[in-house]
């Protein structure tokens, strides 16, 4: 999978009778742009400038671009964010014992005190210690299933 740190990602909302015409006006344009992973009714844009830590202005300047597209239709922009890590970096979290995964991702490049509040928190809701957790690479890049 590639690596997408710093990825900007500019979410878009409108009628379903637009959607289709809205996508390819953006795509048409150049951009990475395909229906949103997690939202149906959304479009995701993606820009790269090729770091992990964009700039606040290369941010704006990638909303603005799409804000200047779809000007006259009837989908607006959202939100833009920047994605901060990748498939790459997460290690899944499993019950030593029994070997269930956790259900959810560890970023292995996050900060410790972050790792630990969030391993403190599964063991919580798990009824198990800290210890009896693991943290596995993914054989694929995909979570098991639960």
């Amino acid at each position: 999978m590639d690596d997408v740190r710093g990825a900007v990602n500019v979410i878009l909302y409108g009628p379903a009778e637009d959607f289709d015409r809205t996508l390819a006006l953006i795509q048409e344009a150049g951009i990475t742009a395909k229906r949103d992973a997690f939202q149906k009714r959304a479009i995701s844009a993606f820009f790269h400038d090729g770091t992990e830590h964009p700039s606040v202005a290369y941010v704006r300047e990638c909303e603005d671009r799409v804000r200047a597209l779809v000007e006259g239709t009837s989908f607006v922009v959202d939100r833009t964010g920047v994605w901060s890590s990748n498939a790459a970096t997460r290690q899944l979290p499993v019950n030593r014992h029994t070997g269930e995964w956790l259900g959810t991702f560890i970023d292995s490049e996050a900060r410790l005190e972050v790792r630990e509040e969030i391993l403190r928190g599964l063991a919580t809701a798990y009824g198990i210690s800290v210890t009896d957790i693991e943290l596995r690479d993914p054989d694929y890049l995909n979570p098991p299933e639960a």
